[in-house]
């Protein structure tokens, strides 16, 4: 589907009012349908630029009605992994890129990164294919505990506003979880919590947040947490009465503060069929759009 906001794109370019030279590819792995008001992926974690767009007009010789469609052509590389549920076409040239785009926080498939209380780091698993990468992060607290780990960085969040979105994938293993929470520590008494509230079924999921449910959070240390100054950021599970287990995929920033219509998404669509990008090879990916002129 062409997006509200690709239909304004593609009318100003035709206005000569915009460069429409160079595009880039998205995938994801959200499935939320469709709609002409998509303004982003529900969650990328990949983008190439086209290196190739052709034409693809076809005439139906019993009806006489001719299609008209353009096709993007990109190559995803070695290093990419991952289950593809969703693509979208971009404009190259973004207005909206500052220190403060959208950004992942964590990719959670380097554990060894992070560390619980004790110094152990969490279990990398394989099983079920994880959404991204080759490995999950895999978090198990006992029956009415929470289990978290923790990981020491540099991250300045201060940028973003209150219209920005924080969000995560995972896979809820069970109906034992209460809750994720992530947190955010400026200093070793400074934090601020921003809790995922578990869902009624297991399987992979997505959850987003607004980043005022972490800026005015009431899960929070007393002390004023500077955020342009993260030091630490610390990840966890809340079990029920029984032991719970969940895999982490990733934690994003989706920047929608700065967005500027005219250079957002121009394209989504979701996949009937998933498609599995292995590690170590190049996958071609061509993305057809119908126009349907009349």
């Amino acid at each position: 589907m062409i997006t509200k906001f690709g239909k304004r794109f593609i009318t100003s370019y035709l206005a000569n009012g915009l460069n429409f030279n160079k595009k880039d590819l998205a995938i994801g792995i959200g499935s939320t349908a469709v709609t002409s008001n998509d303004s982003d992926m529900e969650f990328e974690f990949y983008r190439a630029g086209v290196f190739l767009g052709s034409t693809d007009i076809q005439t139906n010789n019993t009806t006489g009605t001719t299609t008209y469609s353009v096709v993007y052509k990109t190559t995803l590389p070695t290093d990419v992994e991952g289950i593809i549920t969703e693509v979208g076409l971009f404009p190259t040239t973004n207005l909206s890129n500052t220190d403060y785009s959208s950004r992942y926080i964590s990719s959670f498939e380097d554990v060894t990164l992070w560390s619980d209380s004790s110094g152990n780091q969490p279990p990398k698993v394989t099983t079920p294919t994880p959404k991204i990468g080759s490995s999950s992060f895999q978090i198990t607290a006992a029956a009415g505990q929470t289990k978290y780990y923790s990981l020491d960085t540099v991250f300045d969040m201060s940028g973003y506003g209150i219209n920005d979105k924080i969000s995560i994938a995972f896979n809820q293993r069970d109906l034992n979880l209460d809750y994720i929470y992530v947190k955010f520590y400026s200093s070793t008494t400074a934090y601020k919590e921003l809790r995922f509230l578990a869902t009624s079924s297991i399987g992979n999921k997505i959850l987003k947040a607004p980043m005022t449910s972490v800026f005015n959070s009431t899960y929070s240390s007393t002390d004023q947490v500077d955020f342009s100054a993260i030091i630490k950021i610390e990840v966890g599970a809340k079990a029920k009465t029984s032991a719970t287990t969940v895999l982490l995929d990733a934690l994003k920033i989706d920047d929608n503060n700065t967005y500027n219509s005219q250079y957002g998404l121009i394209s989504r669509s979701v996949l009937a069929t998933p498609i599995t990008k292995k590690l170590g090879v190049e996958m071609d990916i061509e993305y057809k759009i119908n126009l349907g002129f009349l």
